[in-house]
């Protein structure tokens, strides 16, 4: 039985995808969907996770890497108008998320099955979560994780480790939500916590196992459904 939930964030409970298609749209002469999905998947995902994890919020390499992947000449202007719009997308998810259709009532349903919900993300957690308090006025999250707070990347297990830690949970009673396999998945599955991915743009599984999910779905009320008939 689940106890406790560990609820990731941008894209998961904010739709930050369209807030940076939107944002990007027209730059480079890209259409916003295309230019996010190459930033996301080819460079992200692709290179920062797996070769330059100690350049994970360096944007600026990010955009020297995904004018690489464009094959265009580095532009310094370009890159810093990109690097801007990522700032303002950072501070919209602390001020001014826009939260998918599902994200509230699937709290709601994991609130009401009396399950101890803590928010799980990189950065601004404790904001993100006055926000949502703020917004809805319901104290959804018992605690908020940060890699700040915990002084690791949420990529290793040793994140989830030590949020277990402050818990005082199992891993049998515990499970990750979220969007990203590198983050949400692969490192809670290695210290042995359930795992849920949220897979809204229904990306292709990831190829190495350590990545696959013990439960996908494409929102979160499905999600919650899960949780309930975990045993």
């Amino acid at each position: 039985m689940i106890r406790t939930v560990l609820m990731d964030y941008d894209s998961t409970i904010h739709d930050m995808d369209g807030v940076m298609e939107r944002s990007l749209e027209g730059v480079l002469g890209y259409s916003g969907e295309e230019l996010y999905r190459i930033w996301v998947y080819d460079v992200h995902r692709a290179l920062i996770h797996t070769r330059y994890l100690e350049r994970h919020d360096d944007a600026m390499f990010h955009c020297r890497l995904l004018f690489d992947q464009l094959r265009l000449p580095f532009d310094q202007k370009a890159a810093e108008e990109i690097c801007a719009k990522f700032d303002e997308a950072k501070t919209k998810a602390q001020e001014d998320p826009i939260y998918y259709p599902d994200a509230i009532p699937a709290l709601d349903s994991l609130r009401e099955m009396g399950l101890n919900i803590c928010l799980s993300t990189g950065f601004g957690a404790e904001a993100k979560a006055k926000t949502l308090e703020r917004r809805t006025g319901k104290r959804y999250f018992t605690e908020t994780f940060s890699e700040t707070r915990l002084g690791v990347w949420k990529t290793e297990p040793e994140y989830y480790r030590k949020a277990l830690s402050i818990l005082g949970a199992k891993t049998s009673e515990t499970v990750s939500v979220g969007d990203t396999p590198l983050s949400d998945i692969r490192p809670a599955k290695l210290v042995g916590i359930w795992t849920i991915w949220v897979n809204r743009n229904m990306e292709e599984k990831p190829s190495s196992p350590d990545q696959q999910p013990d439960y996908e779905t494409r929102n979160l009320r499905e999600a919650a459904r899960i949780i309930k008939g975990i045993d």
